[in-house]
């Protein structure tokens, strides 16, 4: 998805996910801090990779773009990679 980030976003200030942690608890703790700014979805798309190093953002570099239509499409992608509950 594209879409323009405003000039003023700042980072945010989180751990950024590499597989070693509990994928759950990422995606909630990346969502309370970007919901303090936005809930565009397509800006969660944008950012939601800068949480990410490691395996994990290269597995993200690795999804074909098109099926990524929206931030719970991405979520269930993540989910299905990295979920083992």
């Amino acid at each position: 998805m594209e879409t323009n980030i405003s000039l003023g976003w700042k980072p945010l200030n989180l751990k950024r996910y590499d597989e070693t942690t509990d994928p759950n608890e990422h995606l909630d703790i990346f969502l309370t801090q970007v919901n303090l700014y936005t809930n565009d979805d397509a800006i969660l798309c944008r950012v939601f990779p800068t949480s990410l190093k490691g395996v994990a953002l290269t597995w993200y570099d690795g999804l074909p773009p098109r099926p990524i239509d929206s931030f719970n499409t991405l979520v269930e992608q993540f989910s299905v990679q990295y979920d083992t509950s």
